[in-house]
């Protein structure tokens, strides 16, 4: 990292407001073309970028920088836009599914997603009370993990276990479910940059 870039980094560890908005403004347009190229969805692109700010913001004295800052946030606006171009292609060829199924297997198949999903909500509830609360924190809250670890006052590794416990102890109801969108929401987790 170059000594300007490592100032402005310090700066916004810092959390000098002023010194991270003049580094967005420098930046911003550069970085929506790399989305862009992915994406070809300048609205898309325009929230990838903005989502990649803000998590650097709100995480910034949790993560360490090994490259350059321009390349650290390069490297997260492209996996973060290669998250969204996932999802979307996901989303399609469920919709596609979907719409292919017989009209009269779409309700039993809409009954049983739900018979399975009180199966789903009764194992949470058995979790262990932190090990819960953490869960629902993330899953249910969408709450990143360095932010769950400043509510609950433990370290992120603590989270990380807790969640790993959670998803290990609800697999034996995630093997009996036939729909991939329940399983993509309790493990899909957002990769925006190489820091996790």
């Amino acid at each position: 990292m170059s000594p300007d870039e490592e100032k402005v980094w310090q700066s916004i560890q810092q959390k000098d407001r002023q010194a991270f908005q003049q580094f967005y403004l420098d930046n911003y347009r550069s970085f929506l073309l790399v989305a862009y190229k992915y994406l070809r969805d300048q609205g898309k692109a325009l929230e990838v970028v903005n989502d990649v700010f803000v998590i650097i913001w709100e995480a910034a004295e949790t993560i360490t920088i090994q490259t350059s800052l321009r390349s650290y946030l390069h490297r997260a606006v492209i996996n973060r836009s290669l998250n969204v171009v996932l999802k979307d292609k996901k989303d399609k060829q469920r919709l596609q599914e979907f719409n292919q199924l017989p009209q009269d297997l779409i309700e039993p198949r809409e009954m049983e997603e739900n018979e399975l999903k009180l199966k789903l909500y009764k194992e949470i509830d058995q979790l262990p009370e932190q090990c819960k609360k953490v869960f629902k924190l993330s899953r249910f809250e969408g709450k990143k993990k360095h932010e769950i670890a400043e509510e609950l006052g433990i370290s992120v590794k603590t989270v990380k276990n807790h969640l790993n416990r959670a998803l290990k102890s609800l697999n034996k109801v995630l093997t009996d479910w036939k729909s991939i969108q329940i399983f993509i929401l309790l493990t899909n987790c957002c990769v925006f940059c190489p820091h996790g």
